[in-house]
């Protein structure tokens, strides 16, 4: 049996006095991003980001800085998007996905197009986007 130095003894015995102090001082803070961090994992967030850490791309330390940066930016939005706009974003990829195999069309085919309720809620849409964001530029 491995013998217990009193003095790792005490030492590790401050340090967990030390996490237990932090724990209660930022309980509510801890609590939030507990929450946040569930909120990324139910969206498969984390996922994403195995995935990507799967590739093998050589990069320079000066880039992974520039990434982790970007990183922590999309992180900071992502976590301060409301719940109906990531729904919109979602259907939006979905929609980009179910679009990549399309047929060109005539000018009057897309004149056509315009009677459809489907484009006339996606045009609906964009003009209302794009009037929200010209008043934000």
């Amino acid at each position: 049996m491995p013998e217990i130095f009193p003095d790792k003894f005490a030492k590790a015995a401050e340090a967990i006095y030390e996490i237990f102090e932090k724990v209660v001082e930022n309980h509510d803070e801890i609590l939030d991003a507990i929450d946040k961090l569930l909120i990324l994992e139910r969206k498969g967030v984390f996922d994403e980001i195995v995935k990507l850490s799967e590739f093998k791309v050589p990069i320079t330390p000066e880039e992974i800085g520039e990434i982790a940066e970007r990183f922590e930016l999309l992180l900071k939005i992502l976590l301060s998007v409301d719940e109906r706009v990531l729904k919109v974003i979602k259907r939006l990829i979905d929609a980009f996905e179910e679009s990549m195999v399309y047929e060109q069309m005539s000018m009057m085919e897309a004149m056509r197009a315009l009677r459809d309720p489907d484009v006339q809620k996606a045009i609906g849409f964009a003009l209302t986007l794009a009037k929200n964001f010209g008043k934000r530029i």
